[in-house]
């Protein structure tokens, strides 16, 4: 009896390598998609500047006074909805305090100025949300308008003041507007992101990266 051996073609040279090419260019393009969508998060953090620093200067010029800070905030009339807390004056001294509070939730510090700061520009129709809980960014922290005490080189009434941003994304903005580091000009952070983005880029080292208006 003669037994017919079926012969087993394998791939070619030529067919492995067009694998190859098209594995590589789905990887790249799953990379550069990743990249795309961690750019357009750092923007829309940024935007967060921009948002609160234009609502910040319209309540400015509307009642002559800073969000959060204003002492005739119980006075202009503001409509409370149902379930918000109440609206507190400020002490008028040209500063809004509270630096360092994150008003996570309505019950922590509901009068502290920071927190009645995004409040008040929420009530003149400045900015969108309700209560005074804080916004948060695309990086998963909150957004807050407060003089920035709790960074010793920057000076000024008010920042815009984003929590838990990690350094890389910090760097990213600081580079873009302004002068690329950590520790001088209108960007700043409680630690020094720029010379932690070669080890540890993903990590929020500072616990708060702020921008003066």
């Amino acid at each position: 009896m003669h037994i017919q051996k079926k012969h087993q073609r394998g791939f070619t040279l030529i067919e492995i390598a067009i694998v190859l090419v098209i594995i590589g260019l789905l990887i790249g393009g799953v990379l550069k998609g990743q990249e795309l969508i961690y750019n357009q998060k750092v923007k829309s953090t940024y935007d967060a500047y921009r948002q609160y620093t234009a609502a910040m200067y319209g309540y400015q010029d509307r009642y002559k006074a800073l969000p959060g800070d204003d002492a005739n905030a119980t006075t202009r009339g503001f409509q409370v909805a149902a379930g918000d807390p109440a609206i507190s004056n400020g002490t008028g001294n040209g500063i809004i305090a509270g630096a360092g509070t994150t008003c996570a939730t309505a019950l922590i510090g509901p009068a502290t100025e920071v927190c009645q700061a995004t409040y008040h520009l929420r009530l003149a129709g400045f900015l969108s949300g309700q209560g005074t809980i804080a916004a948060t960014h695309p990086f998963g922290g909150v957004v807050t308008l407060v003089a920035p005490t709790n960074i010793a080189g920057l000076t000024g009434p008010t920042a815009v003041c984003w929590n838990s941003l990690p350094n890389k994304a910090a760097q990213q903005i600081d580079v873009a507007y302004d002068d690329g580091r950590a520790t001088t000009g209108s960007m700043q952070g409680t630690a020094n992101y720029t010379n932690l983005l070669a080890t540890v880029p993903n990590t929020a080292s500072a616990v708060w990266s702020c921008m003066s208006n």
